[in-house]
């Protein structure tokens, strides 16, 4: 079960509770398709440390990396955070 992003606390967004459910939603996407985290890293271009990273709610994120992970499970970038 993925956890909701946003956080309600007082109407802001807590960036930590946003990397953490991102994270799970990117690992959950990728054992969806059966990957590893080398087979994610293959897949995206990206490093498979940095893969894990993301995954563990490490990693603030740029646009282009969203664009890589949105593109390489072939899903809108709003389904990154569903």
């Amino acid at each position: 079960m993925v956890m909701p992003i946003y956080c309600d606390c007082w109407g802001m967004q807590d960036a930590i509770t946003v990397r953490k459910a991102l994270g799970r939603r990117v690992r959950a996407l990728r054992l969806k398709k059966k990957w590893s985290q080398e087979d994610l890293a293959h897949e995206s271009g990206l490093a498979r440390s940095f893969t894990g990273a993301i995954e563990r709610g490490e990693k603030d994120l740029r646009l282009t990396t969203l664009v890589k992970l949105a593109n390489t499970f072939n899903i809108p970038i709003s389904q990154l955070f569903k």
